[in-house]
């Protein structure tokens, strides 16, 4: 297996997972990924894995949901992530493993709607020409003659 990550637009860690699927590699890859995203402060992750060939077996996926959450969870990791891939090397019941156990997890079988479930909780920027909701009064006083010393 092997990972190539790339920023997305300085909000989104991509991580392009391909080759042949084991699990050993799956859980190291995971946890590489979960970490980078960690130490350079993400907290939305897509890997898509549309490259990734194989399969895991039942129990192998349970304990790679089971593994992935612990790990993110014991290190306060609270990451989103997309995963983008097709069945049978992508399945979902792993995702849905993890995300029994508090992990924010997704899978998805194209990327755009990997992505647009990220965004959704991306903060939205203030519409041009409203107000930002903070609001600053100055008054002014003319200086009188009585006012000076």
């Amino acid at each position: 297996m092997n990972l190539k990550l790339e920023s997305q637009d300085g909000f989104l860690l991509v991580a392009k997972i391909g080759g042949n699927l084991s699990f050993g590699e799956a859980l190291k890859i995971g946890k590489s990924v979960c970490d980078a995203a960690a130490e350079k402060g993400y907290r939305d992750v897509l890997a898509d894995c549309l490259a990734l060939k194989g399969k895991l077996s039942v129990a192998d996926m349970y304990e790679l949901g089971k593994s992935m959450a612990e790990h993110c969870l014991k290190k306060s990791m609270a990451l989103r992530v997309a995963m983008i891939g097709q069945a049978p090397t992508i399945t979902g019941f792993g995702a849905q493993v993890a995300r029994n156990r508090g992990l924010s997890v997704r899978t998805f079988t194209d990327r755009q709607a990997g992505l647009d479930w990220l965004n959704q909780f991306r903060p939205k920027p203030p519409r041009r020409g409203t107000s930002s909701g903070v609001h600053v009064r100055v008054q002014f006083r003319p200086k009188l003659a009585r006012d000076e010393p």
